[in-house]
This record gives C-alpha cells, structure tokens and sequence, in this order.
C-alpha cells in the first residue's frame, strides 16, 4: 500500500512538471509568432518609407531635368530668333522709360553699347533692364522682336518698330534671373541662367 502510495505521489508530481513545461513552451512559441510578425511589419514599413522616399527623389530629379531642359530650350529659342533677323543694322539695344525708348543700332562689326539713358539716374528703366532688339525691314514698314526680361521673365515680342512697348501682349520664353547681351566684331552674345550662347551674324561677316 506504501509502494502504492509513493508509486502515485510521483506520478502526479511527474504530470505537473510536464505540465508546467508545456505551457512555458507555448508562451515561447507565442512570443516567437509575435515577435516575426512584428519584425515583418517593421520590414514592410521600412520598405515602404524607402519606396515613398525614392519615388520623391525621383519627382525631384524629374522636375529639375525639366527646368534644365526648358532653360537650354531658352538659349536655342533665343539664338534662332537672332538667326532668322540677320540683317544689315539689324541688332540694336534699347532702354524704355516712360518718356519713350532710346536706341543705339549697331554698326557692322563694332561693339553696341547701352544708350545714354541707360546712365541716368533720372529715366528708370520700365523693364528689368535693356531690351535686345532684332529690326526687320519689311515693305509695310520696319518691325522688331524685342526681346527683355519684365518681372524675372524673358519676353518676346513682336511689334512695329513704332508701337510702345507691351509686356502683356509679348510671350514668355523662360523664367530667368539674368538676361544680358553683347555685339562686337559680329559676334552676339546671349545670357541667361541656362548659361550662354553666341551667334556670329553673317551680315557681319560671320557664318551663323
């Protein structure tokens, strides 16, 4: 009866060791499935964020390919309507003021210079700066492409040579925070953000 006894006092404690055993077993295996589901979250949500920022990057890289291509785009506008005006006293420089527009032509191969208003203090400039003008004679007069920067754009404009000079009727070709011009010894030279470019006019002498 004793054997008995003891025989069942070790099966029973032999059953709650297992017991106990199991169930910390299965925490363990509980906190496994939890712990890989909560680093494949992480994983998928960094994917993401690294997706979301590459796309972003992407946008980025587009829309400064874009403006770098308008900018070029800009500069070969610009030279061929220099090319499509190559005429005898053709290229001219004008300052516009409210009393009117001073111009100086350019005289074969020598250097244009900026009008005498340009350098008083007097006469502001109603542009941003001197227009580069492009005359074309033609047998219903003489008409210009006046080319300026008004309010940080480059404008073309199309007009007689007589007609008062109208920013809202010209057409903007770039946004740019410089325009600047040269002439001397047939060569042009145009200068925007995108850089710059040159045209040797054939009047000149030069092979544009």
């Amino acid at each position: 009866m004793t054997e008995k006894l003891k025989g069942a006092t070790r099966l029973a404690s032999s059953s709650k060791t297992y017991g106990a055993g199991g169930v910390r077993r299965q925490r363990e295996r509980d906190f496994g499935r939890v712990f890989t589901g909560l680093l494949f979250a992480l994983f998928v949500a960094t994917l993401l964020m690294a997706i979301l920022a590459g796309t972003d990057v992407y946008r980025g890289l587009n829309r400064e390919g874009d403006a770098a291509d308008n900018q070029r785009l800009s500069l070969t506008l610009l030279a061929n309507d220099v090319r499509a005006n190559d005429q005898i006293d053709a290229v001219a420089c004008a300052w516009v003021t409210e009393e009117g527009v001073d111009m100086v032509v350019a005289q074969g191969r020598e250097e244009l210079g900026l009008p005498e208003a340009a350098g008083a203090s007097d006469t502001r400039c109603l542009l941003d700066g001197p227009a580069l003008v492009l005359r074309e004679t033609l047998p219903s007069g003489v008409y210009e492409t006046r080319l300026y920067r008004y309010d940080g754009v480059i404008m073309e404009e199309y007009a007689l040579a007589d007609a008062p000079y109208d920013p809202s009727k010209a057409t903007a070709i770039v946004r740019s925070s410089v325009f600047d011009f040269s002439y001397g010894g047939g060569l042009l030279t145009i200068v925007t953000d995108a850089g710059q470019t040159s045209v040797a006019l054939r009047v000149a002498g030069g092979d544009a």
